[in-house]
């Protein structure tokens, strides 16, 4: 998909545009282990056994490891590196997973052989499972983590699948499609572009949830009702609609993490009937509530003053058939107004509520900055 997104960019040095078509956007990696994670961990968990002049794994001593690597995860996690703790709780996993399925790598698997202890392997094998079970499987940042991870890769896949799109708008600068998805209520939008401007000013748009009507089209309302972490924000926002539709709200629970080690900010949001932080209200008689099922913002910073922002929503917008005059007019003034309307907004200018909220919450600020600086390409 990235490879058709980008127009045309900024001239260089020689006066040519810069062709931005083909800029390449990986995939973030699936947790994985290599072999020498594999010896590593064994030697790790590894104990002589005088009795039977060999060694074998150490069950109390795995559960150390699985102890000090899950609190490493949930500093990543608190710190709002989720895909960091994802990686590193992933790996553990897949380690235990090998040494209970009895796998080895083909050059080791004569001195699994004798590590192991033949017989007695399945029995150390359930030793391990439980000790995983025990220790990982049932802490609850464990779980949160698998959870979040699960919800961003679902969100960045829809993002990276082309199937059955329908091309809204193509210029040079800007591709938007839409879909309406099978066998469901639901549709999709998705749009994406480069915003002129760095990534530190995209930030403040999406993180002061309550100031999106001034730069998100259409949007009549949004209050922020809890914010359980500092990137972590429940909100109820409120978009107009064209007569003689009712207004469309949706309760929406979003979370940032940084990703800046694959050089790009993840915002993955999807609404919610209820939340442990916060007590859902009822939706007004005036409007309509609408079922976000998957959504967010990519943010990946090219340079530091040009940004590519990718925008997708799929939900149910409780229209029981959705006309093509409002389907066309939700594509023209919505989706594809974002990304201009996002660019004039974040070049702040003097008496901007941003700069106010910038300064009252400077400490953060100046976090993001230093995630930023310090992720930069070396020159």
């Amino acid at each position: 998909m990235f490879s058709r997104m980008f127009g045309k960019g900024k001239p260089t040095e020689d006066g040519k545009e810069k062709d931005l078509a083909h800029l390449h956007i990986p995939p973030i990696p699936e947790p994985s282990i290599s072999t020498d994670y594999t010896k590593t961990m064994r030697t790790k968990t590894l104990q002589e056994n005088p009795k039977e002049g060999k060694e074998t794994l150490n069950v109390a001593k795995f559960r150390e490891i699985i102890t000090s690597e899950l609190e490493l995860a949930k500093k990543d996690f608190a710190d709002d590196k989720l895909f960091l703790a994802a990686n590193r709780v992933g790996k553990l996993r897949l380690f235990v997973e090998s040494l209970a399925a009895g796998k080895a790598d083909a050059e080791n698997r004569d001195t699994n052989k004798d590590v192991e202890g033949g017989e007695d392997y399945e029995k150390l094998a359930e030793q391990i499972q439980k000790a995983w079970a025990e220790v990982a499987e049932k802490d609850e940042t464990y779980q949160a983590i698998i959870a979040a991870e699960k919800r961003a890769r679902k969100f960045l896949r829809l993002l990276e699948n082309d199937e059955g799109w329908n091309l809204s708008h193509e210029g040079t600068r800007l591709v938007s499609h839409w879909k309406a998805e099978k066998d469901t209520d639901t549709y999709s939008f998705r749009v994406a572009g480069v915003v002129d401007a760095c990534v530190l000013n995209i930030i403040p748009l999406l993180l002061e949830t309550d100031l999106y009507p001034t730069w998100f089209p259409l949007m009549k309302s949004a209050e922020e009702l809890a914010s359980p972490s500092r990137f972590h924000k429940v909100v109820k926002s409120m978009l107009k609609m064209p007569f003689p539709l009712l207004g469309r709200e949706a309760m929406i629970d979003g979370r940032g993490w940084d990703v800046m080690e694959h050089n790009r900010v993840v915002i993955s949001s999807m609404s919610v009937e209820s939340h442990p932080d916060v007590k859902i209200p009822p939706c007004a008689k005036d409007r309509v509530r609408v079922d976000i099922k998957c959504g967010g913002f990519l943010l990946v910073p090219i340079d530091d003053d040009s940004t590519h922002v990718t925008v997708m929503f799929n939900l149910n917008p409780k229209v029981p058939y959705l006309p093509s005059s409002i389907m066309n007019f939700f594509l023209r003034h919505v989706v594809n107004q974002i990304h201009s309307s996002m660019e004039k907004k974040s070049h702040f200018k003097p008496g901007s509520p941003y700069l106010e909220r910038m300064a009252k919450r400077a400490d953060l600020y100046a976090y993001l900055e230093k995630r930023y600086q310090e992720t930069r390409p070396k020159a």
